[in-house]
């Protein structure tokens, strides 16, 4: 078995047999899995989270998602335990609006905050789902508000960057820093300051209460991808496909990479670990499996190691599409197994932390066949050492171009499809019991819809046991208690 990369018409010919009725899937048993004494079988934790880490999610009430997958290191963990009862308790259809599939929910002081190409902020009564407000910028928004101190910001196409006062909507205060490239990316705040990238090439630090530029740092290229920040540093991947280091206390750069293999940075966001900023960048490879494998496969830690140990050596003949880079100096660290399955269009979404400190990753699955399904990566060992699976059954898996995002809670993988009911499981993996559940479609009208993902998806958001979701443009607010 060889660990290079899918080449891109290998995986249209395998959708083309699906396509015409020769799926692989179909001949395959039911219960086609490693047995439940190998699944039980799960290393030790990956260790404890870095203590800056900890310290985030213990700042950060249950009641509030602030910003992008919750904290500054967008982990997209939510530190407590849901329930399993998921029930819509209401919706809101943007529809003639339509909402940038990249858009998260975010809530904050009761309120669900979520912007619309047509240049729209809407807050909503997080549990009845009742309009507060509505505020017209008059210019699309493209990415994720960030709250705090009472205010929520964001910035939009027309090169402007925004402060609404998040009780009424009333404009705070407006900072237009350029007038024909906006800003496509969400902010970050940390450190005292509202940070972003615009597609002017420039990086912004602003203040939070005045809208005063604090500082800038110009890396000449356009800056498509939503920054993530820790221990003093933000981090983000800009169009020239390095990855920059900014100090966020001076503006000054702390270290710019080698420029990295792909074909753009420009979804999502990176993930800040243990010392290590992971980043996905646009792509068509990894570094895994390449034959469809069969179940006791997946998994063994022996064809991974072997296949890393590969890579190390010859590293010209894989295309990765994940790298991990050293917080302190920018350098790539040693490569992990990664699977770009799980889009349609653009970047793989980013993983999730999980309660033991895995990355919650797309892979083969040991189902068999050509369907993706998840599994947990030890960012130690660099490998996948357990797989989402449930015994006896095929939920939680699908096709492999599918746009699936993932947010992790104590108990629940929560694994959802920018078109929830889609080609690929919607739903729930319970770490507990090792089960799936499906969630129910919630949007009540699919106007405008389209079904080429190209614009990525968003991961479902949780606040007072809460899930907010965004799905064929209809925000669906979701309890899991009875």
């Amino acid at each position: 078995m060889t660990g290079k990369s899918h080449t891109h018409g290998f995986r249209i010919v395998l959708l083309a047999m699906i396509l015409s009725g020769l799926s692989l899937i179909s001949n395959l048993p039911v219960y086609g899995m490693l047995p439940p004494s190998e699944l039980n079988q799960i290393e030790q934790p990956a260790g404890p989270v870095d203590q800056v880490l900890e310290a985030s999610h213990e700042s950060i009430p249950l009641s509030e998602w602030p910003q992008v997958q919750r904290d500054p290191q967008h982990t997209g963990y939510y530190p407590e335990n849901l329930g399993t009862n998921f029930q819509v308790v209401w919706r809101h259809a943007f529809q003639p609006e339509k909402v940038f599939p990249q858009v998260q929910a975010i809530i904050s002081g009761g309120k669900v905050f979520v912007g619309t190409e047509m240049g729209n902020m809407y807050a909503f009564n997080a549990t009845t789902g009742e309009q507060a407000w509505k505020t017209s910028i008059g210019s699309p928004i493209l990415n994720s508000v960030a709250v705090d101190g009472g205010k929520v910001f964001f910035g939009a196409l027309d090169g402007a960057v925004y402060a609404l006062n998040a009780t009424n909507g009333a404009q705070v205060w407006k900072n237009q820093l350029s007038t024909f490239q906006g800003f496509s990316t969400a902010p970050v705040v940390a450190d005292g300051k509202v940070m972003l990238g615009g597609r002017n090439g420039i990086f912004y630090a602003l203040d939070p209460n005045s809208g005063q530029v604090l500082w800038s740092y110009p890396v000449g290229s356009p800056i498509l991808q939503t920054a993530a920040w820790n221990n003093g540093k933000v981090y983000f991947g800009a169009m020239d496909m390095r990855v920059y280091a900014i100090n966020s206390a001076s503006g000054t750069l702390a270290w710019k990479s080698a420029q990295l293999p792909g074909m753009t940075f420009k979804d999502y966001w990176p993930l800040v670990l243990n010392g290590m900023v992971y980043i996905r960048p646009m792509g068509y490879g990894y570094v895994g499996i390449s034959e469809i494998p069969t179940a006791n496969q997946v998994l063994d830690p022996t064809i991974q190691q072997n296949i890393l140990a590969d890579y190390a050596a010859n590293p010209q003949n894989y295309s990765p599409t994940l790298f991990r880079l050293y917080e302190t100096s920018g350098e790539q660290a040693p490569m992990v197994i990664h699977y770009n399955f799980q889009t349609m269009n653009g970047a793989t979404p980013p993983p999730c932390v999980d309660r033991d400190g895995y990355l919650i990753m797309p892979s083969w699955t040991p189902q068999g066949g050509y369907s993706s399904g998840w599994s947990r990566l030890n960012p130690t060992t660099r490998i996948l050492v357990d797989a989402l699976v449930e015994v006896g059954s095929n939920e939680g898996k699908g096709n492999q171009d599918e746009t699936m995002n993932v947010t992790c809670s104590k108990n629940l993988i929560l694994a959802m499809h920018i078109e929830e009911e889609n080609a690929n499981f919607t739903g729930y993996y319970n770490l507990d019991t090792r089960q799936w559940t499906l969630i129910p479609a919630g949007a009540s009208n699919r106007q405008m819809q389209n079904n080429t993902q190209g614009g990525g998806g968003n991961p479902a958001s949780i606040a007072n046991g809460w899930v907010y979701h965004i799905t064929y443009y209809e925000l669906v607010a979701r309890r899991t208690q009875p």
